[in-house]
C-alpha cells in the first residue's frame, strides 16, 4: 500500500471515530489534518504523519488501542500512545509536563507530532482573552520547548514553534 493510500485510511477511520464517539468541542479532525498535513510536507514518513493524524484519537474519541495497532501498526500506536494524557494525573500541570517527558523518552518522532500539535494550536492564542489562561498556556509551550530542545531543537517544526512562542511576547 502506497504512502498516500496508508494516509487516506487514516483519515477516513479518525472521521469514522468522530462521528461514532467523538467527545470534544473543539474543531478535532481539522486540527488533526493540519497537524498531518504539516508533517506530510515537512517529509516524514507515513507512520508518523499518520500518527499526527490520530495523536488525539484516545483523548477524544472511543478508540481500543488494538484498533490502532490492528489498522496501523505498533509504531502508529506507540507514537498515539506517547502523545496522550494520561487521565489519571489530575493536576494540569504535572499532566501536560508528564506528557511531554514521555514523548522524549520515546524519542524524536513523538516530539516532532507534539511539536507539529503545539504549533497548530498556538495559532489560536490571540484567541485568548483569560490573562491567567494565556500565561499557563505560554508556560506549557515554554515547558516543551525546554524539554525538547536536546533531541529535535534543529527540527523545523521546533524552530518554527519557538519564533511563534516568543514573537507574541
Amino acid at each position: 500500500m502506497e504512502k498516500e493510500e496508508k494516509i487516506e485510511k487514516a483519515k477516513e477511520f479518525l472521521k469514522a471515530s468522530i462521528e461514532k464517539s467523538g467527545k470534544n468541542t473543539k474543531p478535532v479532525i481539522r486540527h488533526s489534518l493540519e497537524v498531518g498535513r504539516y508533517l506530510e510536507k515537512a517529509g516524514y514518513g507515513v507512520e508518523v504523519v499518520i500518527a499526527g493524524l490520530l495523536h488525539d484519537i484516545l483523548e477524544d474519541f472511543d478508540v481500543a488501542k488494538q484498533e490502532i495497532e490492528r489498522r496501523f501498526g505498533k509504531k502508529v500506536l506507540h507514537l498515539v500512545e506517547a502523545n496522550s494524557f494520561d487521565e489519571s494525573i489530575t493536576n494540569k500541570t504535572e499532566r501536560y509536563k508528564e506528557l511531554f517527558r514521555r514523548c522524549a523518552k520515546v524519542g524524536k518522532d513523538s516530539l516532532v507530532i507534539k511539536a507539529a500539535d503545539i504549533l497548530e494550536n498556538h495559532k489560536y492564542m490571540h484567541l485568548v482573552t483569560d490573562k491567567k489562561l494565556y500565561d499557563e498556556l505560554f508556560k506549557k509551550r515554554r515547558y516543551f520547548l525546554e524539554v525538547a530542545r536536546s533531541k529535535i531543537g534543529n527540527k523545523k517544526v521546533f524552530q518554527e514553534l519557538e519564533k511563534e512562542l516568543y514573537s507574541q511576547i
